[in-house]
């Protein structure tokens, strides 16, 4: 099997959550969500602009975390989730050269109870 098949299962693995912004994978029991920052123009260098665009990326991407989590189900208080989703782990930061910044949280969901979401028919 080619590297483009490979690639096209890998795809199909992850399904969106509704209008969260994250996907999960229940193959794999993951969710992944990507947060996103703008850089601050008020900044003197993108260096110092990415230091706050890659917090705001982190909470971004944890905010969708946090969203996918009750669309799919998950049933827990404002601290269990705050745990849950502070346990994700964070793929290397993208970083543009303007200073902004977009990471990727990864949570596994090995023993949480989730119902896998619809697939959406529009694309």
């Amino acid at each position: 099997m080619g590297v483009a098949a490979h690639l096209v299962l890998i795809g199909l693995a992850l399904v969106p959550v509704g209008k969260t912004g994250a996907r999960y994978d229940a193959e794999a029991h993951r969710i992944e969500a990507r947060g996103v920052a703008a850089a601050d123009p008020r900044t003197p260098s993108a260096d110092v602009a990415r230091v706050k665009a890659e917090r705001l990326a982190r909470a971004d991407a944890a905010n969708r975390l946090e969203r996918a989590l009750s669309a799919l189900g998950w049933r827990g208080d404002e601290a269990a989730l705050k745990r849950l989703v502070e346990s994700a782990t964070a793929t290397a930061p993208d970083y543009g050269a303007d200073g902004s910044v977009a990471v990727v949280l990864v949570l596994p969901t090995d023993g949480l109870s989730l119902k896998a979401p619809k697939e959406s028919k529009e694309r």
